[in-house]
């Protein structure tokens, strides 16, 4: 497992070759995805905690751990879920897991990044700041870039098509957000509705 995640080095400079390296020859492929994704959410946390107070960007009195965890893996799961619920009906190769394992390791790019800018954070001055977030900003479009390659090689589309299958994967997540929001502000006032009728029998006559 540890051999595989290690496999992710190659895949950031050879997507393609390395993707289907991944896909069909790379043993415990699932295992050293959420590898990588548990160090990424330890690299998070700490960078977040650690970083120099001119360069954090958030209130760390304020952090919660869960939240910024939860900011990496449930946008993974929507679009692990999603994606894979779109390719069955656009002729897809790939599994769940395969899916999932190629989302991971395409966050390979910011895994390496965040250590970076940590250590840059108290190397660096304030007015330098535009050359740390072009860093930051250069680490998210590989991700990008690997994302649409990886998920090109695994469900073995065209990259037109793969474009596509993007952009219908994330209005699936925008429909299942807003959905969410719908079932949980109808729960939110029923919930309310309960408690003021039962509020209302206890203190009748």
């Amino acid at each position: 497992m540890i051999e595989t995640a290690k496999f992710a080095f190659y895949i950031i400079f050879h997507p393609i070759d390395g993707f289907w390296e991944l896909k069909h020859h790379k043993q415990k492929t699932f295992g050293a995805a959420n590898l990588i994704l548990a160090l990424l959410c330890l690299m998070n946390v700490a960078a977040i905690q650690f970083e120099s107070f001119h360069y954090g960007l958030m209130d760390r009195e304020s952090n919660n751990i869960l939240f910024n965890i939860s900011a990496f893996v449930v946008p993974l799961l929507a679009w692990t879920v999603l994606n894979w619920a779109l390719s069955t009906l656009l002729d897809g190769k790939a599994t769940m897991k395969q899916i999932w394992a190629q989302s991971v390791f395409s966050l390979t790019p910011m895994l390496l990044s965040i250590p970076v800018l940590l250590v840059l954070s108290y190397a660096m001055t304030l007015d330098e700041f535009p050359f740390y977030l072009l860093i930051q900003t250069l680490a998210v479009l590989w991700c990008v870039f690997l994302f649409l390659f990886g998920n090109m090689t695994i469900q073995d589309y065209t990259m037109s098509k793969t474009v596509v299958m993007t952009l219908f994967t994330f209005l699936g997540i925008a429909a299942a957000i807003f959905i969410g929001i719908i079932l949980f502000s109808t729960f939110q006032q029923l919930v309310s509705f309960v408690t003021t009728v039962i509020t209302e029998i206890r203190y009748m006559p």
